[in-house]
């Protein structure tokens, strides 16, 4: 086996271990429990994607088939909920390979492109995307495509242009996110790569207009495309359009990036803490962008290192190109404006919205300032160790041993049940027939219980009237239910299970965060 693909099997395989041990409690039932920590609540998110896995194959508007059309054909195996899983986790070892491939082609050595390729791997932001968004948990085509860029500027082969429409496909129709995020940055990485790399190589202004070529092809073929589905244009009533107020709540803060994620054991409840007293709740899924004192110190290593012009690493020449997309990167995740001292200063995503208004997330740029810093961050790491020095090898251990406690997990709280309660999986467990009512309403985020229980378990409302209703049992008995389950935080725990007992129901179990109830009256049929 060739050194290099072998280095890539090691990685690939020191990925999937740690994937192992952190998704074990998933992997041990993983038609029962999701990937990722329970962050915001019972999204319905996670659920909207399974029932698009579950329904038939088809292309739309809304449909990223790269994601979608793979996730269904597993869940035709596997059943949606594993499917969602296994869509997720493939994306650690995935995202891994990806980037120590690219990390190579810049020149970095096996162990720093080891290194970059886990900490983007298992960024936060990663890890919180899989918990609820398995298309923006598709990173993986994010340093594919600019490998595949890069390579058609440095030969503009037939087999390169083939990889720059492959990995363009991958990294568009994975989610339409990661299509906005190369579209945006692609003109920034092309000029910086020009300047810095294959400006001075042979034939350089051919493979260029090549690559640009296969890019403009690509892109009108997506307009025509675009242009089929929607014959209005932005215009299109068909089209989703968010509120002008979105972008500010599901864009990033520049702060964002230091503060730790609440995935951390230890400083999580810090972070929560902090996220708390700014007043933010929703959106702050998308505020977990944080890159991590240990790597930042490496990635501003390798740039004050660069601005000695000691070319300490083959890879010197890119510090430069990856700094700035990674500024570029982190403006264009920030909200559409800002006022300081009286003075309001717009922002990128202010243009990208009024001119894309079905894109409001603009804090998922967030997954180039992460890739760019591990980059970085494993040019540091050389730059460290080959000073040879003990202080420089020590603060290379040190700084390495930082970032890997500010990006540990536990693996008993990156699952969560399908189900909402152990109430309900107490009721899938129960033999014989069951037709249980939550006194929750049917919502959005409720709804998935319905089908994700095959109707044992149905949501209040319609002509079953209020669980607070003394008469509830001999309603359920009517409608031929068996059960009645109240979650503790449901304002009807307290009714139901206060004495006296409500007629026609027993309670049957007990749970910290429900109680079912059996409906004891028997229905009187006419």
């Amino acid at each position: 086996m060739p050194t290099r693909s072998r280095d890539l099997a090691l990685v690939v395989a020191l990925a999937t271990l740690v994937t192992i041990a952190m998704a074990f409690p998933v992997l041990r039932a993983p038609s029962e429990r999701l990937f990722g920590m329970d962050l915001v609540g019972r999204h319905h998110d996670p659920f909207t994607v399974m029932r698009l896995f579950d329904a038939p194959l088809s292309l739309g508007a809304s449909v990223q088939p790269v994601t979608d059309i793979t996730g269904a054909l597993i869940a035709r195996v596997t059943g949606v909920v594993a499917a969602v899983n296994w869509m997720v986790l493939t994306t650690f070892p995935l995202a891994a390979a990806a980037a120590f491939l690219l990390a190579r082609h810049l020149g970095m050595t096996t162990t720093s492109a080891a290194i970059a390729a886990l900490a983007f791997a298992f960024s936060p932001f990663h890890m919180a995307q899989a918990a609820y968004h398995p298309h923006i948990a598709q990173v993986q085509w994010l340093p594919l495509y600019f490998l595949a860029l890069w390579r058609g500027l440095d030969d503009a082969s037939p087999a390169s242009m083939a990889m720059i429409a492959i990995a363009t496909i991958g990294v568009t129709f994975s989610n339409l996110y990661g299509g906005l995020i190369a579209a945006v940055l692609t003109p920034t990485g092309m000029l910086l790569y020009w300047l810095t790399r294959s400006r001075g190589q042979p034939r350089a202004l051919r493979h260029v207009l090549m690559t640009s070529a296969t890019l403009l092809t690509l892109v009108a073929i997506a307009w025509l495309g675009l242009r089929q589905l929607f014959p209005g244009g932005l215009g299109d009533p068909m089209l989703l359009r968010f509120a002008d107020s979105d972008p500010f709540k599901y864009s990033a803060k520049w702060w964002s990036y230091l503060v730790p994620p609440i995935a951390h054991p230890w400083l999580g409840t810090v972070a929560r803490g902090i996220w708390d007293r700014a007043d933010v709740h929703e959106g702050l899924l998308e505020q977990q962008v944080t890159l991590g004192v240990g790597l930042i110190l490496l990635a501003l290593v390798a740039v004050l290192d660069w601005t000695r012009h000691r070319r300490a690493t083959a890879a010197h020449w890119a510090v430069p190109m990856l700094a700035i997309i990674a500024v570029v990167a982190l403006v264009c995740s920030l909200s559409p404006e800002r006022t300081i001292a009286g003075v309001t200063i717009a922002r990128p995503s202010a243009l990208l919205f009024k001119w894309l208004p079905m894109f409001r997330s603009f804090a998922r740029f967030g997954s180039i300032v992460q890739l760019m810093t591990a980059l970085l961050a494993g040019i540091g790491v050389t730059v460290l160790w080959q000073r040879r020095g003990a202080f420089a090898r020590a603060a290379c251990v040190a700084c390495l041993l930082l970032a890997a406690s500010e990006y540990i997990v536990s693996p008993a709280s990156m699952s969560r049940d399908v189900l909402p309660t152990s109430a309900h999986r107490w009721l899938m467990k129960l033999p014989g027939t069951v037709h249980a009512l939550d006194c929750t309403p049917l919502t959005q985020e409720s709804e998935s219980v319905q089908w994700l229980t095959h109707n044992r378990v149905t949501m209040a409302g319609g002509d079953l009237g209020d669980c607070l209703d003394a008469r509830i049992g001999d309603t359920l008995a009517q409608h031929g239910y068996t059960h009645l389950l109240v979650r503790a935080d449901d304002r009807a725990h307290l009714f139901l299970a206060s004495p006296p007992p409500v007629a026609g129901l027993r309670l049957e179990q007990h749970f910290a965060d429900a109680d079912v109830f059996a409906v004891t009256r028997r229905r009187e049929h006419p």
